[in-house]
């Protein structure tokens, strides 16, 4: 646009327009101090609520705690244990170190006598399951004993038998020959 366009251009405009813009003032600009002020307010909410949100998200929630009951219930005798399960208990004829009963959906299911050499008897109702606790053995030999079907393993060393019988499930973990011991605790449960 030259300079006789914008007189054009002008002479057209609306006078009372001129007139507002005659009219208009400035707005004058807050002092220095208030603008320092109001900047130097914000900063300091900012590094306050920055202090704040630190302190809550290195705060754990620290639930209270939940005690849940073991499910192995110690018992003085192997009485006391067939008073929980409800059914007799065979038990070999050597030093018992632990009686204990496990509590299984709060209901008394399995009995398990620890002897001082090392050896571990269980017996559970609802036999059809391996009870010994010893997941991925080798089954070294399958045999009858007193009428009733014996399967032997070896996991790393160790030995031990599982057998079904009357509708119970058997387990017996031995060191040595355990073959006559599975025999006498078959024996006193027929």
């Amino acid at each position: 646009m030259n300079a006789r366009e914008f007189f054009e251009a002008m002479g057209e405009l609306d006078l009372r327009y001129v007139e507002e813009a005659a009219r208009f003032q400035k707005r004058s600009r807050a002092p220095l101090w208030i603008r320092w002020g109001a900047a130097a307010a914000c900063l300091c909410l900012m590094a306050v609520s920055g202090i704040l949100l630190a302190q809550n998200l290195s705060q754990a929630p620290q639930p209270p705690s939940v005690e849940i009951p073991s499910p192995i219930l110690p018992v003085s005798s192997v009485e006391e244990m067939e008073r929980y399960l409800d059914f007799d208990v065979p038990v070999l004829e050597k030093e018992v170190a632990a009686y204990s009963v496990l509590v299984l959906d709060g209901y008394p299911a399995m009995g398990q006598i620890d002897y001082a050499d090392g050896s571990q008897f269980r017996v559970q109702y609802d036999g059809d399951e391996d009870i010994s606790g010893i997941y991925g053995g080798t089954l070294t030999e399958s045999r009858e004993v007193a009428g009733v079907l014996v399967k032997y393993y070896e996991y790393n060393g160790i030995q031990y038998a599982i057998w079904e019988q009357k509708g119970f499930s058997f387990s017996y973990v031995y060191s040595g020959d355990g073959t006559a011991e599975v025999e006498t605790l078959i024996r006193q449960f027929q």
